[in-house]
């Protein structure tokens, strides 16, 4: 079996850390990082400009990037306002930008806020979502980006999208070329998905990331997640893996534990 890729999230780690992480991505042979902009940068002004100056760091390091993250954190955007739909299409056409700076080929879309449908009942939010990107596909498609999107735990205030069969019947209801599933392995730890539900749905499936409750370090991976590694190793396409959810790490020797830590997992 061919060893898949496997990039870390920039939520993992601080950018005063950088130098550091760069080394540790290099010697681990890790293939390159998930990027949440405002997880390294202050805000979203001169965005472009900024993007392009670290990517040519990154570039000179031989880094690459995987997907951009965290796209809506600190936008007051929401799909079920019609007056936002606008603002949030030239959005992610600033996302799609930023894919193409960073070479990378997927937009991760999580964000409750994004999607909170207020008062809108449940049939009119999933019509209201499947039509919005239905229409936004082709916009993708142009520029061979994919968007993956995520079911989020109630647990982190999600009021939508936080079953595993519904992000399923959105997808396939979109039915576009371009918009898969970002699966994210906490998922697990909410509800029960299992992996039959995974094995007839793999098509659908275009990114995954591993995160689970209260873990700094993956020095104790769950059951749940050591069984999905295996799983992922022996039956899943994607050719990538990315560690997203740990506690940002100040300590460089713990840091580059969990790395090692996730690459014996990872490569079970």
């Amino acid at each position: 079996m061919n060893k898949k890729k496997l990039f870390i999230s920039n939520l993992c780690w601080n950018k005063t850390n950088l130098k550091f992480v760069i080394k540790c991505i290099k010697d681990e042979k890790i293939s390159g990082i998930d990027f949440a902009p405002l997880n390294f940068f202050e805000n979203w002004n001169n965005i472009l400009v900024k993007s392009k100056i670290f990517s040519k760091k990154l570039k000179k390091q031989n880094i690459k990037v995987n997907a951009i993250q965290g796209i809506f954190y600190k936008k007051n955007l929401n799909l079920f306002r019609s007056k936002d739909r606008k603002k949030i299409t030239n959005h992610f056409l600033l996302m799609i930008k930023i894919c193409k700076i960073f070479g990378a080929k997927k937009i991760i879309l999580g964000s409750s806020q994004f999607r909170n449908t207020g008062k809108v009942n449940l049939a009119n939010s999933n019509n209201i979502f499947i039509d919005y990107f239905k229409y936004l596909n082709k916009h993708l498609k142009k520029n061979n980006v994919y968007l993956c999107i995520e079911t989020i735990p109630k647990k982190y205030n999600e009021k939508y999208i936080f079953k595993f069969i519904h992000i399923l019947y959105l997808i396939k209801k979109i039915n576009s070329s371009n918009i898969k599933i970002n699966f994210d392995t906490s998922i697990f730890h909410f509800e029960r998905s299992n992996f039959n539900i995974l094995k007839k749905n793999i098509k659908y499936i275009k990114n995954i990331q591993v995160s689970q409750p209260n873990f700094e370090y993956f020095d104790k991976p769950s059951k749940k997640n050591k069984n999905f590694l295996k799983f992922y190793n022996n039956n899943i396409s994607v050719n990538s893996i990315s560690l997203e959810m740990i506690s940002k790490i100040n300590n460089p020797d713990r840091f580059l534990e969990s790395i090692k830590n996730f690459k014996k997992y990872a490569y079970q």
